[in-house]
């Protein structure tokens, strides 16, 4: 978000556009009394949930929990960034954005960015036009071809050819003014330097069909290409730069946003290939990892679409265990994962080569979850020959098990393991249990805590009928989780309680970032300078579901009077393992003056001999 736009500004568009005809636009809306009612765009519901709310300006689904106001619908419906979204409704509405002076080095940034967005676009009309209008593209039409690409496909994906020449590119570009040591900055190129120290350039991509990597607006930002024959390596995918980073971006995302809120889960795949097959054949909510392991940053960009993510990499070792790789690092996002099975075909590409949409469609329906997928491939690589075998597997997975929010659905996998290893259920639980027990333990000296607690250990308070989205919120009690959404309700329907509320609670008693910054910020600063897109949403979301709170405001004294006395009780209570995985929140989201408070107050109660 950009500083410089003036709050005033953002509050005038904001005040000017109309958020039903905005939402009108993506969602059915039908007049229910004040409000507006319709089928959530974000998940897949037969029964209207979502409602826009015209005098608040402000959306919000009881279904998935989604909320926000007319900028957080827009960045999170078509995938832009808060300028961009200001940008749209300002101009629907007739109202132009303040220029304002650029500094030298943001000048000197955005004109770079500019640049390369610029030479990758020329780069893929280059590979795409080599491919369908050129005589050195044919043996790239007929590899696609061969493999069931047609016309359609390939200008939806931007595929391409890389001819075999060592200056293809380089030589294209130069007409348009591009010099090679820019393609080489921007990973196109790539700079030699002889014995003699004398400097050439050559194409980074020869004799190679191209996958172009388009962002979520369908913009180029890099390549990956494939070669004909054997040679290696097999692919060869453009480099990290300072404005390409592969862990934080996924192919196809470009078709797939939509297609996953519409589907209500990702389909993540392995390859180039599989996600194109997958896509061809209607599977429109496929995505692929590019090259490399899932990343933290790719989990996030999938949990912006949907909580669910089916698994269906190869079925090959390498693909096995980048699936449980995968797995672990979704189920650290609190996402709900399944495993789509292979048995007779290598990759979700080949299955629907030889069989129909209709049984890749059943395959999806009969899938399994990351934790029973988890346990079949420990068992077929480790036969259970023995009791300690069989103690060993629990141990495996017990962290896996532990990451589960879901009371339910954790004693659901404590019994599926007591079916499957012929033990009772409590013998099971009592396993698990035990490892917690000795991680807690492990946490004896203070000094050292923060390297050995595993925070998912304590995921004990799920909000019931809240979509978790992180770590901090699943630790927090639900009854302060509560207390503190009805103390921000009173105070948006009348601030003068604010006052009341600071006297009477410290800075560091909110528990969640978001309620904190509410609470500073509304209604005087409502739009204040936020300057991350992700976080808007957040404050966003969560200023919606506080609204939809029901509460008899006649009766605002005594409940602000009780909220305040549940938080100081609950405060009073914490053990110093809440106040070590409190501080731990606080280190990881960076507010290291919080945590260090923390520390000494743990330093003290372990003098006292607390526990």
């Amino acid at each position: 978000m950009d500083h410089k736009i003036s709050e005033d500004f953002i509050e005038e568009v904001r005040r000017q556009a109309d958020i039903v005809e905005i939402i009108s636009e993506h969602v059915v809306l039908k007049r229910t009394g004040k409000n507006y009612q319709g089928l959530c765009p974000f998940h897949s519901e037969k029964t209207p949930s979502f409602n826009v709310n015209p005098d608040r300006q402000m959306f919000y689904c009881f279904g998935c929990h989604t909320g926000g106001n007319i900028f957080s619908f827009l960045m999170k419906k078509e995938g832009l960034a808060f300028i961009e979204a200001l940008k749209k409704v300002a101009g629907k509405y007739g109202m132009e954005l303040p220029e304002r002076e650029l500094s030298s080095e943001e000048r000197k940034n955005e004109a770079q960015r500019s640049r390369w967005r610029e030479i990758h676009e020329w780069a893929a009309c280059y590979y795409h036009d080599v491919l369908l209008h050129r005589p050195e593209g044919q043996d790239g039409l007929a590899y696609f071809e061969h493999r069931g690409i047609g016309p359609e496909v390939i200008q939806d994906f931007r595929l391409g050819f890389a001819p075999d020449r060592w200056d293809g590119l380089i030589r294209e570009l130069a007409d348009k003014g591009v010099a090679p040591e820019e393609l080489a900055e921007f990973g196109l190129a790539v700079r030699r330097e002889t014995s003699e120290q004398e400097i050439s350039y050559y194409d980074r991509f020869r004799n190679r069909v191209i996958y172009t990597i388009l962002d979520v607006k369908g913009a180029p930002i890099a390549f990956g290409g494939r070669v004909l024959d054997d040679s290696t390596p097999k692919y060869l995918n453009s480099p990290e730069t300072k404005f390409f980073h592969k862990g934080r971006n996924l192919y196809g995302i470009h078709l797939a946003s939509r297609g996953i809120r519409e589907a209500g889960y990702s389909l993540l795949l392995e390859g180039y290939m599989d996600t194109i097959a997958a896509q061809r054949a209607g599977f429109t909510n496929a995505v692929a990892s590019l090259g490399t392991a899932l990343t933290k940053d790719q989990s996030r960009l999938l949990k912006k679409y949907s909580g669910k993510i089916v698994i269906g990499y190869d079925s090959d070792k390498a693909g096995i265990q980048a699936a449980l790789r995968a797995g672990e690092i979704l189920l650290d996002e609190g996402l709900n994962i399944q495993v789509l099975l292979f048995e007779d075909a290598k990759d979700p590409d080949e299955f629907l080569k030889k069989h129909t949409v209709a049984e890749f469609r059943k395959k999806l329906e009969n899938t399994i979850t990351f934790i029973e997928f988890k346990y079949k491939m420990l068992i077929r690589d480790t036969p259970l020959r023995t009791i300690p075998d069989k103690a060993e597997l629990i141990r495996k997975l017990a962290p896996d098990i532990l990451k589960v929010s879901s009371v339910v659905e954790k004693e659901g996998y404590e019994r599926y393991l007591s079916l499957e290893l012929g033990l009772t259920l409590e013998a099971v639980q009592h396993e698990i249990d035990s490892l917690t027990k000795k991680t807690r333990e492990n946490r004896g000296n203070f000094k050292n805590f923060s390297q050995q607690q595993d925070i998912s250990v304590k995921k004990r308070n799920t909000i019931e009928g809240t979509d978790i989205d992180s770590s901090q919120e699943s630790y927090v009690h639900l009854g302060v989780f509560r207390a503190e959404q009805t103390i921000l309700r009173i105070i948006l329907e009348n601030p003068n309680y604010k006052n009341q509320v600071a006297d009477n609670l410290d800075k560091e008693f909110w528990r969640l970032q978001e309620h904190r910054y509410i609470f500073e910020n509304f209604p005087e600063n409502s739009l204040n300078l936020i300057n991350n897109d992700s976080w808007y949403e957040k404050v966003q979301r969560r200023l919606a579901e506080i609204y939809e709170l029901s509460i008899d405001f006649d009766k605002a004294d005594m409940l602000l009077k009780d909220c305040i006395a549940l938080i100081k009780e609950t405060k009073k209570k914490e053990t110093i393992e809440d106040l070590q995985a409190k501080m731990i929140l606080l280190e990881k989201t960076g507010d290291m003056t919080g945590a260090f408070a923390l520390l000494q107050e743990i330093g003290e109660r372990l003098k006292r001999g607390e526990k």
